[in-house]
């Protein structure tokens, strides 16, 4: 793997180039794992700094993906998924499980509070969920809900429904709108372990705020997706 320190490209932008040539050939397969930054940069001559960004670029376009204390690996083709399904308040059964990691009731901190437009401190559900495909975290969820709104939730609601049909049938709340909000963000701590990714690996960080019909906040959700699992489009009529 030989690069021209003589051409004008960057050399980051040379070893990414050769790295997704063999990913695009299919020299390199999905699943494939590839050799550690150190032994990248002896076969390139380059530094690691050097080897380390034209990895980094790969992974955000979404060919390579790295695993926590495992290395990085040649991703397979991504689920696509259209925002407007994310959106939706009419719910079906989904195609992916959750898994349940904590469901507390606690005092709203001010960042809560303030979304749910509460008072701070007021009481409320806390619901920390992972998405599982195909035997893989690919989103962490932390959902919040105020708990005068729901005052009989349990566990096996949450692991048996959809919140959306759990606060239509069984409290009869009445959806009216949701708004969602899409930042770039770099999981580190928890939230890189539990969607088994590398501290600073850039993820997609959803917030959703949903109303009542009266216009009442009733739920804010905070979701964290890996790039390398979802692409998300939406569609337009003219």
């Amino acid at each position: 793997m030989k690069i021209d320190k003589n051409n004008h490209a960057p050399l980051y932008r040379q070893v990414e180039q050769v790295l997704e040539e063999k990913i695009m050939s299919k020299q390199w397969d999905v699943g494939y794992q590839l050799p550690t930054e150190h032994e990248l940069s002896e076969l390139f001559d380059v530094s690691t700094i050097t080897v380390k960004r034209a990895v980094i670029e790969l992974v955000n376009k979404g060919y390579l993906y790295r695993q926590r204390g495992k290395g990085t690996f040649v991703a397979g083709s991504t689920n696509e998924q259209d925002i407007n399904a994310i959106f939706s308040l009419t719910t079906d059964e989904e195609e992916h499980p959750h898994e349940l990691i904590s469901f507390s009731i606690e005092d709203s901190d001010s960042e809560v509070a303030e979304k749910l437009g509460l008072n701070p401190r007021t009481k409320i559900f806390k619901i920390k969920r992972v998405k599982i495909d195909k035997h893989e975290p690919v989103t962490l969820e932390y959902t919040y809900l105020p708990y005068e709104i729901c005052p009989g939730l349990t566990p096996d609601d949450i692991n048996n429904e959809l919140i959306y049909n759990i606060l239509r049938k069984k409290f009869h709340v009445s959806l009216g709108r949701a708004k969602l909000i899409v930042k770039p963000y770099i999981a580190e701590g928890e939230k890189a372990e539990r969607l088994q990714i590398e501290s600073g690996t850039p993820v997609f960080k959803w917030e959703r705020l949903t109303y009542t019909k009266q216009g009442e906040i009733i739920e804010y959700s905070k979701f964290y997706d890996r790039q390398d699992k979802t692409t998300y489009y939406t569609e337009m009529n003219f």
